[in-house]
């Protein structure tokens, strides 16, 4: 018996080891993320003789080029010692760049600022100390465009930049050269969807007539889908800490923690085994870090280049028609009816004549 509860046990504990190694350490901030969950189905609602139809796409797609920025800062004594050792730096990454094939046309040098930076000198007196502010230099700040068509390049760029001592990459821009065509794309497949739905309708005996149609578009770049999250767990809590104290599990009142380096404070409700209890709890600094997260696929139907690993440039499209319903009896007669009503009108028309 004793055996079966510990193969049971070591059983549990790999399923729970290849969970997490296959969901990724961002569950530690969102644990209801692995909480078993009903999923919820949009559902078209009939509203007495009308229906409505829907089809939602979402396509991923690369970038076309990509804008890279990164920020320089030079002190210098003098402003025409910072604006020289600035112009030096540039230089040197421009050249690094050509190797790569990158253009001059490709790289624009913006100027944010050119500013005297101050210090404080300490001025003593016979009764009193002054704290004067006087000019020791100058900060020059720009900053580097570079427009390159290969992701693969970013990480040369990051090279290039260190060897100019530059390190402060501001951010990368996905740019898209041809919205247009993947809007008519996507709007095609949405159409195709909705041609595909009233098959269905008529399959189940039902005739669909249209009467209106409306659709939505929206475009989300990699640089709005970031998220941060910081990857850690702690061993024990402070309600286990609690739990251990001596005749304190149920006699614990409150916990007040506040700061990073918080003092915790146990009151209890029985004075004759009050232990009142005072420690520090010091918190380790945790690595904070962030990660792509796209735009899940379940509300689609339809995600169109769905396997890709570089940050894409995601377009989604939501197309709605609205259509009287009939079964095909109904719709025969109210057509019927129609055409009688035509050949009346025109035959009124021609005795008029």
């Amino acid at each position: 018996m004793k055996n079966i509860l510990f193969i049971i046990a070591i059983t549990l504990c790999l399923n729970n080891i290849i969970y997490s190694q296959s969901a990724g350490n961002v569950i530690y901030n969102n644990p209801y993320v692995i909480s078993p969950k009903r999923v919820n189905i949009s559902m078209s609602k009939a509203y007495g003789s009308t229906s409505e139809l829907s089809a939602e796409v979402l396509m991923n797609i690369p970038a076309s080029s990509y804008s890279v920025i990164f920020s320089v800062t030079q002190n210098g004594t003098t402003a025409g010692q910072a604006d020289s050792l600035m112009n030096f730096r540039i230089n040197t990454v421009e050249r690094e760049l050509a190797q790569f094939g990158i253009r001059k046309s490709d790289i624009h040098i913006d100027i944010i600022s050119f500013v005297p930076s101050f210090s404080l000198i300490l001025e003593g007196k016979k009764f009193s100390k002054t704290a004067n502010e006087i000019p020791i230099g100058f900060q020059l700040k720009k900053n580097i465009h570079i427009l390159i068509y290969d992701y693969d390049l970013l990480a040369e760029l990051t090279s290039i930049m260190a060897k100019a001592e530059i390190y402060d990459i501001v951010k990368v821009d996905y740019n898209l050269d041809d919205l247009k065509f993947y809007f008519d794309t996507i709007r095609r497949t949405a159409i195709d969807i909705i041609k595909s739905k009233e098959k269905d309708y008529k399959r189940m005996g039902l005739k669909l007539d249209i009467i209106n149609m409306y659709d939505g578009f929206n475009a989300t770049y990699p640089l709005e889908r970031y998220a941060s999250y910081t990857a850690y767990y702690t061993g024990s809590s402070i309600e286990e800490i609690r739990v251990a104290k001596r005749k304190k599990a149920k006699a614990v009142k409150n916990a007040y923690i506040t700061g990073k380096n918080a003092r915790v404070t146990i009151n209890i409700n029985n004075k004759d085994e009050e232990d009142d209890t005072e420690f520090i709890v010091k918190y380790s600094e945790k690595n904070k870090t962030i990660y792509y997260n796209k735009i899940a696929f379940n509300q689609f139907d339809v995600v169109l280049n769905a396997d890709f690993t570089e940050p894409r440039i995601q377009i989604v499209y939501s197309l709605k028609a609205q259509y009287n319903v009939g079964n095909l009896e109904q719709h025969d007669e109210r057509k019927r009816k129609i055409k009688e009503s035509e050949e009346y009108g025109g035959k009124r028309r021609r005795k008029r004549i």
